[in-house]
């Protein structure tokens, strides 16, 4: 594939003129130069027009401001920029933001890899107060269970023009919802969403509280974004039904088990005779993430000593070990991103209790006979990924074991690396490779409790 010509747009209200030039030297900055830059204005004055024509006087001819006679929102203004925009990427950033200097070099080495035209890529964030850089934000690959509850990819996006072409541009009708439902729109069509993992943009934000102004537009953003996922799911035939959380950055999901029958025939509930369940209404629960049509693995939050996680799912490591997430993290404490509760794809689940879709047991012909402990399990859901199903993990669903033995045997584990080998050393796609990897993980290199 040939190199990518990217498109940046900058949509700008309201600008704070230091940090828009902060945001503008992070452009001129970039060690990759196949770029062209829009401007689209909603200020009073061409104060923003000036400036830019001052920062780039060698690539005066790459950079393009345009005055916004309508105050439409944010999509409306991207949608100028992707119809004026001439690149074969779109790049979209926030005017007060920073790019890390090799960002577009990284989109573009990330491209060259990925079969097709049509694609979304993003990449993991950290925060910028003042000059300081902060909480880094390292995500998984493509999470649709954790998508569907939160927009944990954000809203630095790089679109190909490719994927444009084929669903469209943005929705003007959602007001800060826009980038969300976009990428619902090409996850729900089944198109690429590709994962840099490397802190390639800086995000602009303050530590002071929120005032009741934006705590009202927080609210009516949470709403919109929540309403965007129902309706995607509903449009595919998954009843469900949602409410916001209180932090509102993210919300909740139920999805409809009425339809649940003990006995059924459409599922497989396993449960290890050493494994207690403590919450009401387990199995219901587990079959309503079951019914949507591409999960096939459903899983449970396991305890430990005390008030500990034992596991949440698990890590897989290049070796194929399967490492516990969140073991020994309190489990009244936050985890990394809050993700030890909420429910999301995961490589594995506990095999002590979990809900399998029947069919695609019958299809995948069980389990391998020849695997034992998790290796099992584990060789169960990589075949299911294989054909496109997902494991998922449901952590209000709570477990413990009486007396935990789920050890495997070196000769199981040399047939499961020998069936799977080459996928498992590309990585866990569900955990981020800049987080430390072992009994210990999803905590920050260097944080301590």
């Amino acid at each position: 594939m040939s190199d990518a010509y990217f498109s940046l747009v900058v949509w700008t209200t309201d600008t704070d003129m230091d940090q828009f030039k902060d945001m503008l030297e992070s452009i001129d900055q970039q060690d990759y130069r196949e770029f062209e830059l829009y401007i689209l204005d909603n200020n009073p004055s061409n104060e923003l027009e000036v400036t830019i024509k001052e920062f780039f006087p060698d690539i005066v001819d790459k950079v393009h401001y345009r005055r916004l006679k309508k105050k439409n929102g944010g999509a409306y203004a991207y949608n100028i920029g992707i119809h004026f925009a001439e690149g074969s990427h779109l790049v979209f950033l926030g005017q007060h933001d920073r790019l890390g200097g090799n960002t577009l070099s990284s989109f573009n080495e990330k491209i060259q890899g990925l079969e097709g035209d049509a694609y979304i890529i993003y990449s993991d964030h950290d925060e910028l107060v003042g000059l300081d850089r902060m909480n880094p934000h390292f995500k998984s690959d493509f999470n649709k269970e954790l998508f569907l509850q939160t927009n944990y990819i954000g809203e630095f996006l790089c679109i190909s023009k490719g994927l444009v072409r084929q669903i469209g541009e943005f929705n003007e009708k959602a007001k800060y919802s826009y980038i969300y439902e976009y990428i619902l729109r090409a996850v729900f069509k089944n198109f690429e969403i590709a994962h840099v993992p490397s802190l390639l943009y800086h995000k602009r934000t303050s530590t002071k509280g929120m005032t009741k102004e934006e705590r009202q537009e927080a609210t009516y953003s949470a709403k919109e974004h929540l309403a965007l996922a129902l309706s995607y799911l509903r449009s595919n035939g998954i009843v469900c039904d949602g409410r916001i959380d209180q932090s509102l950055k993210k919300w909740h999901i139920d999805y409809d088990d009425t339809s649940f029958r003990r006995f059924g025939k459409d599922y497989m509930f396993l449960r290890e005779d050493n494994v207690r369940l403590f919450t009401r209404n387990n199995v219901k629960k587990m079959y309503g993430y079951l019914c949507q049509p591409d999960v096939a693995v459903v899983g449970v939050r396991f305890l430990g000593k005390g008030f500990t996680y034992d596991n949440a799912g698990y890590i897989i490591g290049e070796d194929g070990t399967e490492y516990p997430a969140f073991h020994g993290q309190r489990i009244f404490r936050d985890t990394y991103e809050g993700l030890g509760s909420m429910p999301r794809d995961v490589a594995m689940v506990d095999g002590g209790c979990c809900m399998i879709d029947a069919k695609v047991y019958r299809m995948l012909h069980g389990f391998d006979k020849n695997l034992s402990g998790r290796d099992a399990m584990l060789d169960f859901c990589l075949r299911a990924k294989a054909k496109g199903y997902r494991t998922v993990v449901v952590p209000r669903v709570i477990a413990r074991y009486k007396d935990k033995n789920n050890e495997t045997t070196q000769e199981s584990h040399d047939r499961l690396m020998e069936k799977h080998g080459d996928y498992i050393q590309q990585g866990d796609c569900f955990y981020n490779k800049n987080l430390p990897l072992g009994v210990e993980n999803y905590v920050l290199p260097g944080a301590s409790e």
